[in-house]
C-alpha cells in the first residue's frame, strides 16, 4: 500500500504481508534495466516510509516501526508496537508519526536504536489521512475537524 521511495538511481518499496525491496535502476543504450538489489524481511504496511542518511524508516504490518539500512537491506532495529496505522513525515533528524487514534509521536531518527522523544493526543476522532506538512505547519485532520499546529525544531545555542 504504501509509496515506493526513490533514491538517485534506485527504488525503495515494500508489501504487506511481503517483504522489502530495493531495486537499483540503470540506463542501457535506448533501454532501461531494473535488478533487484536486495530484498529484506521488514513487511511496511500503509504508511510511506521516511528516508535520511541512508536509512529507510517505515511502520510495519505488526504496528511497530524499524530502521532499514538501505546499503544492505538489514535492519538496524525495532521498536515495540504503536498502533495499527501511522501517517510518517521527517523534519532533520526528527519524524512525527501520527496513529490512527489521533496519537502525535516524535521519534528521533537514529539508525543506532529507537528514541521516542516525546507523545501527545491531537485529535478527539480517528486520525487515517495522511499528515500534510506546509512550511513549518502540520495539518492534521480527523474525523469532522482540521487541526494546524507549528513544528520547529528546536534552537541549538552554543555553551562556554
Amino acid at each position: 500500500i504504501l509509496t515506493p521511495t526513490v533514491l538517485g538511481d534506485a527504488v525503495f518499496t515494500s508489501s504487506y504481508q511481503n517483504k522489502s525491496w530495493l531495486y537499483s535502476i540503470a540506463r542501457e543504450g535506448d533501454a532501461w534495466r531494473v535488478s533487484e538489489t536486495w530484498t529484506g524481511t521488514a513487511q511496511g504496511y500503509m504508511s510511506s516510509p521516511v528516508v535520511m542518511d541512508g536509512h529507510a524508516y517505515l511502520h510495519l504490518a505488526n504496528g511497530r516501526f524499524t530502521c532499514v539500512n538501505l546499503a544492505n537491506g538489514e535492519r538496524t532495529w525495532t521498536s515495540d508496537a504503536f498502533g495499527k496505522y501511522v501517517s510518517l513525515v521527517a523534519q532533520g533528524d526528527r519524524i512525527l508519526a501520527l496513529d490512527e487514534r489521533g496519537i502525535l509521536l516524535l521519534i528521533k531518527a537514529d539508525p543506532k536504536g529507537f528514541q521516542l522523544l516525546d507523545q501527545r493526543k491531537v485529535a478527539a476522532e480517528d486520525t487515517w489521512a495522511h499528515l500534510a506538512v506546509c512550511g513549518e505547519e502540520v495539518f492534521v485532520r480527523e474525523l469532522r475537524a482540521l487541526s494546524v499546529f507549528r513544528w520547529r525544531l528546536p534552537k541549538v545555542t552554543a555553551s562556554l
